[in-house]
């Protein structure tokens, strides 16, 4: 499999004002992205993300290591080109309609104006934008504002897009549309890094993802291999329990309530949702369900950028008073 983007030992540091010492905004950010893969570049404000993709996309010059595009430095022009870009807060020309805007971005990426006039009528009509063609861009809302920088970015068809932030601003039916149009691009063999800081979305759509926290990578690799596989806890729902197994339930759980005849508890750690399961059913109660509950990836962002110790499902043998 090709490798379309990769970083290597990037460093870069800034002043913040004239005669003040610089700091290091990156110290060694080495990391890949594959063909035909969706990546998630991950961090919390200040951790390195945008200025990493400033020297990618060839905006800034890294004081030490390097950035290749498709094979190519990223300073290349012609790497540039194949590159599909939405910064988190685009500028348009706002005197432009999304038609002209288009017009205009394809012509500098090196299309025809026949080939733009081709594609325009159908991307616009993909991102919702049908009936705002002709609108002056200066008047449109921050969701459309997003949708319309998508188009440009996916007008010359590139093999490799990276979007910063691109669900920002949206309602419901925009992010479901854009998530759509991701899908849609990595479907067709293209390669997506996705910046974003709403990490629901990023375990929705990523196959691997790296970290950056400080300036430095702590952390890559699949959402599977990232997140831990065993359940930190199990919701038991069943109907019909005995009273004295319901009152073992209750002691064990970190939630329960109950409605009628049905319970509906929490048990922490990997053992005891299985094991009432088992109890539910050996005294002729019935199990309606019991669920899993595993760590999702926001926890496990906040929990490596805190620095708080990992949250280890409970291994210890069962109490034999719950066991009795």
């Amino acid at each position: 499999m090709r490798t379309v983007l990769e970083t290597f030992r990037l460093e870069k540091s800034f002043r913040a004002a004239p005669f003040r010492p610089k700091f290091a905004a990156l110290k060694g950010v080495s990391f890949r992205v594959e063909e035909g893969e969706c990546f998630g570049l991950l961090g919390q404000n200040g951790a390195g993300k945008t200025t990493t993709i400033k020297i990618v996309t060839g905006l800034l010059h890294a004081d030490g290591g390097s950035a290749t595009l498709l094979g190519r430095p990223s300073s290349d022009c012609a790497a540039r080109r194949e590159l599909g870009f939405l910064p988190e807060n685009p500028y348009f020309h706002e005197h432009l309609t999304p038609r002209e805007g288009l017009e205009l971005y394809g012509r500098l990426v090196g299309l025809t104006r026949a080939e733009v006039r081709a594609r325009t009528g159908k991307l616009l009509e993909r991102v919702g934008l049908t009936d705002a063609a002709d609108r002056r861009l200066r008047g449109f809302s921050k969701g459309m504002r997003q949708r319309f920088g998508l188009a440009s970015a996916l007008l010359h068809e590139p093999p490799l897009l990276l979007l910063d932030e691109p669900l920002n601003g949206l309602d419901p039916a925009g992010r479901m549309l854009v998530k759509e149009l991701i899908l849609e691009q990595r479907r067709a063999g293209r390669t997506v890094v996705l910046c974003s800081h709403v990490l629901a979305d990023v375990q929705e759509l990523c196959d691997r993802l790296v970290v950056l926290h400080r300036g430095e990578v702590v952390s890559e690799g699949t959402i599977h291999e990232l997140l831990e596989s065993a359940p930190r806890s199990f919701e038991l729902c069943a109907q019909r329990v005995p009273e004295g197994l319901r009152a073992r339930i209750e002691s064990a759980a970190t939630l329960c309530r109950t409605a009628g005849d049905v319970v509906t508890a929490r048990l922490p750690g990997n053992e005891l949702g299985p094991f009432f399961a088992a109890e539910v059913n050996a005294q002729g109660g019935r199990l309606l369900s019991l669920v899993p509950e595993r760590e999702s990836l926001e926890e496990w962002f906040v929990r490596l950028t805190a620095g708080t110790p990992a949250l280890e499902p409970v291994v210890e043998p069962l109490p034999q008073e719950v066991m009795a």
